[in-house]
C-alpha cells in the first residue's frame, strides 16, 4: 500500500468539500459532482510511450498512480496493495493537451451555412448575443465531455462572450462538474465594440474569487485579450490598459494577432509597442513573415497554430513547421468544433503532420512520434504546465489515456506510435485519467451521463435559435 494512500484519503475529501462549485447559482439539467474519488491503482503490462526522454517507451510497462500522482512508471513497478488495471493490448500515453479551444461556439455545432450570411463567424456571433448563462453551462459541458472522451485532459478553453459574470461562471461550473484539467482565459463580448473597454471588472472580480472556481487546482486563470486589432486598429486608450491591466494582475494573455493572411503587420505591431513577451500566448498569426516569426522567438512568447481551422476557414497557410524551426515554443488546439466538427486530437495531429510535410515535400518531416510530443508535453509547455503533465514521469500529475488497439481500425498491430496518430479515434480511447480520477473506462465516462449532457445542450440550441428567429 502507499504511504500516502493511508493519510490522504481525508485530507483529499475535506479538499473537495471546500472546493465543489457552487457558484453561479442553479444551472438548468445542473447535477452535482459524480466523480470518482482518486485512488491507488497500477496499470499493468501496456505498452508504454511516456513522453519522457528519460524513460522511452516500455513494452509490458506498468503506471503506479496514488491519488492523482504518478509515484512509478517501469517493467517493474512496487505498487503492493494497489488495485489493478489490466493493460494488455493497450497503448498507454500522457492525456493529450488543447492550447486554444472557445468552447462556448460548440453549440453552433452542424449549424451555419456555406454563405457569407450563415457562416461561421456571422453565426457564432448571432447566437453569442442571445445566450444565456445556462446556456454556455450546457455547451461547455459538451466540450468537456467530448474532450474527455477523445482522450484530452486538459483544454485551454477561450471564453469571449463575457456578457455578465454569470456568463464564463456557467462554462467555470461545467468545466469543474466534468473534472477536466483546464486553463480559462477570459476575455470580451465576441460583438463589442473595438472602441470601448473589456470587461475588466467582470474579469478582476473572477480573480478575486478565483478561490471558489479552481476546482482542487484543476482550473488556472488567464486573460483572453483582443490586441490593438480585431475588425479594425483600436485606439491606444483602449489596448494599453487591457494590456496592462493583465500584466499588473500577472494573468498570463492570449490574443489572436494576425489571424487571416490578408491582415498584415500585426505581430511587428505588437512587437515595436512591447506588447509581446513570456506571458504572452500569441494565436493563429498565418500572415506573420519570417522576421515577425524572430520577433516571436526573440520576445519568448508561445504559439498556439490551429491548422484545422485556419485550413477550413481559408484563413492562411498555418506556420507550425516555421515557429518550431525558431525555436518558439509552439503546439495545436481545437479552436472551434463549429467549424473543424470534432476534437479528436489524434486526427488534428495528423492532419497537421501532413499539412507540414506537403509544405516541406517530404514524407519525414513530421514523424508520429514527433506530434505525439506536440499533443502532449510541447502543448502543456505552451500552457506553463509541463512542470505538472504532459509524460509519464515519477511525480507529475496523473493524467493518463489507455487506448486500445483491438478494434477493426487499429488492426493489425504494427508501431504504437503510428497507430496512435493514423488510426486512432475516440471510440478506441479505453480509459482517461486525469489528476488521478478514472474519467472513462472501458469506453464509457464514469462522472458524466452523456445523454443528460447531450439533452441539455439541445434544448439550449433549441432555445437559443429561437431567440435569434434563424430558421
Amino acid at each position: 500500500m502507499c504511504v500516502w494512500c493511508d493519510l490522504a484519503p481525508g485530507l483529499f475529501a475535506a479538499a473537495a468539500a471546500l472546493a465543489a462549485p457552487a457558484f453561479g447559482g442553479a444551472a438548468k439539467g445542473a447535477t452535482s459532482s459524480k466523480l470518482p474519488p482518486r485512488g491507488d491503482f497500477v496499470i499493468k503490462d501496456a505498452y508504454l510511450i511516456t513522453i519522457d526522454p528519460a524513460l522511452g517507451e516500455i513494452a509490458h510497462g506498468s503506471v503506479h498512480v496514488c491519488n492523482g500522482a504518478i509515484v512509478g512508471v517501469g517493467k517493474d513497478v512496487e505498487a503492493k496493495g494497489a488495485k489493478v488495471i489490466d493493460g494488455r493490448g493497450m497503448i498507454v500515453l500522457p492525456g493529450l493537451v488543447d492550447t486554444h479551444w472557445h468552447v462556448w461556439h460548440s453549440i453552433c455545432r452542424n449549424f451555419g451555412g456555406n454563405t457569407p450570411e450563415t457562416g461561421f463567424f456571422p453565426t457564432i456571433t448571432r447566437f453569442a448575443t442571445h445566450m444565456t448563462p445556462q446556456d454556455m453551462y450546457a455547451t461547455a459541458r459538451l466540450s468537456a465531455a467530448e474532450a474527455i472522451n477523445s482522450g484530452i485532459t486538459t483544454i485551454h478553453d477561450w471564453c469571449h462572450n463575457n456578457r455578465s459574470r454569470e456568463h464564463p461562471e456557467g462554462e467555470l461550473r461545467a468545466l469543474a462538474e466534468t473534472g477536466i484539467r483546464a486553463h480559462f482565459s477570459l476575455g470580451q463580448m465576441i460583438d463589442q465594440p473595438d472602441t470601448t473597454l473589456m470587461p475588466l471588472d467582470t474579469i478582476g472580480a473572477i480573480q478575486d474569487d478565483w478561490k471558489m472556481y479552481e476546482a482542487e487546482g484543476l482550473l488556472t486563470l488567464g486573460m483572453a485579450w483582443r490586441g490593438m486589432f480585431r475588425n479594425s486598429w483600436a485606439p491606444e486608450e483602449i489596448w494599453r490598459p487591457e494590456f496592462e491591466f493583465a500584466r499588473g494582475r500577472k494573468l498570463p494573455l492570449t490574443v489572436h494577432i494576425g489571424t487571416l493572411k490578408s491582415r498584415t503587420g500585426h505581430v511587428e505591431a505588437h512587437y515595436k509597442n512591447k506588447l509581446l513577451g513570456p506571458d504572452v500566448n500569441v494565436v493563429h498569426a498565418c500572415s506573420a513573415t519570417a522576421d515577425e516569426i524572430k520577433m516571436i522567438a526573440e520576445t519568448g512568447a508561445t504559439m498556439s497554430v490551429l491548422e484545422q481551422s485556419e485550413l477550413r476557414g481559408g484563413w492562411g497557410m498555418p506556420l507550425l513547421s516555421e515557429c518550431l524551426d525558431a525555436g518558439i515554443p509552439t503546439a495545436l488546439g481545437v479552436d472551434s468544433v463549429a467549424i473543424v466538427g470534432n476534437c479528436n486530437l489524434f486526427n488534428l495531429l495528423k492532419i497537421a503532420a501532413g499539412v507540414e510535410n506537403v509544405k516541406a515535400l517530404s514524407e519525414f518531416k513530421f514523424n508520429a512520434r514527433r506530434m505525439l510530443k506536440l499533443g502532449t508535453l510541447d502543448a502543456a509547455k505552451v500552457l506553463g504546465l509541463d512542470d505538472k503533465i504532459g509524460s509519464l514521469t515519477p511525480g507529475k500529475r496523473a493524467d493518463i489515456v489507455m487506448v486500445s488497439t483491438d478494434a477493426l481500425n487499429m488492426a493489425p498491430y504494427g508501431d504504437p506510435a503510428n497507430m496512435l496518430i493514423e488510426s486512432t479515434m475516440p471510440e478506441n480511447v479505453d480509459t482517461v485519467v486525469i489528476d488521478g480520477r478514472i474519467v472513462k473506462q472501458g469506453g464509457k465516462l464514469t462522472g458524466i451521463e452523456t445523454g443528460e449532457v447531450i439533452r441539455d445542450v439541445q434544448a439550449s440550441f433549441n432555445d437559443v435559435r429561437q431567440r435569434t428567429a434563424w430558421r
